[in-house]
């Protein structure tokens, strides 16, 4: 049985309320903390002094240790141990979900989360499908001996982490315990990073506010269930549901959690959540109600070994899918970043202004998508009427088409543009040609680092592009607006002594001409007049 998600699918966790992120009691919930000191800090680790945080792991002196950083040998034996057992994973879910109903899938998981078909496919095969019994909806959340009470009292993506964290406490006993397995322990999202560590490598990006609103609003939402989660699971240790714990658990459902268009709702699915949507454009993944299963419907031909993409219906962005997922996606053709506009209200048009927002389903304050090969024009009208001052201009004023208001108009519009995009560019730290030398070798970059890195690149390259755009439309334009509202040519001066330097080799054509129309008297009105 299906419930209503509830929630808005592009959100993950609930508004925090405007007084902000509460204080929190540490010495009520913060037991399982450990301080670590030079006498116990592992062997090889590495004394890091920093500020003191209530909320960070640090012992009293300031300090925490860090792991030593890991050779490129190391890291590829590691690699290499972790892709054995999450193939190991895989085979064992697969197994045990075909002996609960689901269909033998016909595409092959990798670790990296990408797909390929396991046999010739058409159109519209059914590539998996899985029964409505071993998906993880809010609904089974509620339903849960453990955590159901509060599961009536929370939204999508905190329910769902509930029944992860209740799922994992009980270990090899849980009956979801092949499909557990199959789950990372936590995600590369930003929102487990330490707070240094993302102000170092997304200085400048997008990315980095939204990931302190988010992991604030994650705490807070654990410290406002604690008491009831630590009632309702009391049988289990106090790191069964630690902050750490509910964090982990947080971020493999937003990196792991599925939308299903047709039934409105947020869920786990064991194998089909494995494979990371990209792109609007791929195979179909919704529910079936005829059939009460979950399919992915094949978009085209395929043979064995061709990779195969389903279509993320929610079309996010790499800064997006790095929050929840804790991936870049670098062919991302849904990457864009958020332009954001919006009205004075010391405007004396303000209100003529905003009734032609609303006639156009737009706000005072408005989002527009800026992307790396297009630019809403919307947005450019937007930014046209906001620098109006004459009520009559107006009536000129489209969001239908792209339409030049006059040349001082989208003058100041364009410029405005510039200064924005220039301002962004300098937000970050190095230069585009120092990231793409990183991305060349990857080997020596830790996996934030990467994110990171491929994350700034994709943001710098479309305000660059925009920038580039934004230049094109300025060159036609002739001259800059002066006080008297006229546009004014900067070059005027040089352009009246270069006429006259080209005018030097004709001035003796042109005194002799002058003096031969003199001698005929065509310069004499009185000779001309007796004439006639």
């Amino acid at each position: 049985m299906w419930s209503a998600a509830g929630t808005n699918a592009l959100g993950c966790v609930r508004t925090v309320s405007g007084e902000g992120v509460r204080a929190v009691n540490l010495e009520k919930v913060g037991r399982c903390r450990t301080a670590v000191t030079k006498s116990n800090a592992p062997r090889g680790a590495r004394l890091i002094c920093a500020p003191k945080c209530a909320l960070s792991e640090l012992n009293r002196k300031g300090c925490a240790y860090a792991p030593p950083r890991m050779g490129r040998r190391a890291r590829a034996h590691k690699c290499a141990a972790a892709s054995t057992e999450v193939a190991a994973a895989t085979d064992n879910l697969i197994q045990w979900a075909t002996a609960n109903g689901m269909t033998d899938p016909a595409v092959m998981l990798n670790k990296d989360r990408t797909a390929v078909a396991a046999r010739t496919c058409s159109p519209n095969d059914i590539l998996v499908a899985v029964p409505e019994k071993l998906c993880v909806t809010l609904y089974d959340v509620q339903e849960h001996e453990l955590v159901g009470a509060l599961g009536a009292d929370v939204d999508d993506y905190v329910g769902l982490t509930l029944w992860l964290l209740a799922e994992r406490a009980k270990g090899a006993s849980s009956t979801w315990q092949a499909y557990l397995a199959s789950l990372p322990e936590k995600s590369s999202s930003p929102l487990l990073w330490d707070a240094e560590l993302a102000e170092s490598l997304l200085k400048g990006s997008p990315v980095l506010p939204l990931a302190k609103l988010r992991a604030a609003a994650i705490e807070t939402e654990y410290y406002d269930i604690y008491e009831r989660l630590a009632a309702a699971m009391a049988q289990f240790p106090e790191e069964a549901y630690s902050l750490s714990a509910f964090r982990n658990a947080f971020s493999v459902v937003l990196q792991r959690v599925v939308y299903l268009p047709s039934a409105d709702v947020l869920a786990l699915i064991p194998f089909v959540d494995g494979i990371q949507p990209a792109g609007s454009k791929g195979a179909l993944l919704d529910f079936d109600t005829e059939t009460s299963t979950v399919k992915i419907m094949s978009d085209g031909y395929y043979v064995a070994g061709d990779p195969i993409r389903i279509a993320d219906s929610l079309g996010r962005a790499n800064g997006e899918l790095l929050l929840t997922c804790g991936i870049v996606n670098t062919n991302n053709m849904d990457d864009c970043l958020e332009w954001n506009v919006s009205l004075l209200q010391a405007d004396g048009l303000y209100s003529a202004k905003n009734e032609i927002l609303q006639a156009v389903g737009l706000s005072a304050n408005q989002t527009f998508p800026i992307y790396t090969d297009k630019m809403p024009f919307q947005l450019l009208a937007y930014l046209r009427m906001s620098r109006i001052t004459n009520p009559m201009e107006l009536a000129m004023i489209s969001f239908a088409k792209d339409q030049k208001v006059s040349d001082i108009n989208e003058y100041e519009t364009l410029m405005l543009m510039v200064g924005e995009c220039r301002d962004r560019l300098a937000n970050y730290q190095g230069v585009p040609e120092e990231d793409l030398k990183r991305l060349q070798q990857p080997a020596l970059l830790t996996p934030e680092e990467l994110l990171a890195c491929k994350l700034r690149v994709g943001e710098k390259r479309i305000l660059q592009e925009t920038l580039s755009v934004v230049r094109r439309r300025l060159a036609p334009i002739k001259g800059f607006p002066n006080k008297k509202g006229k546009m004014v040519d900067p070059n005027a001066d040089l352009t009246e002594i270069f006429d006259s330097l080209e005018a030097i080799p004709n001035a003796p054509k042109k005194a002799i001409g002058e003096f031969l129309s003199w001698a005929r008297g065509e310069q004499d009105p009185d000779w001309n007049r007796k004439k006639k």
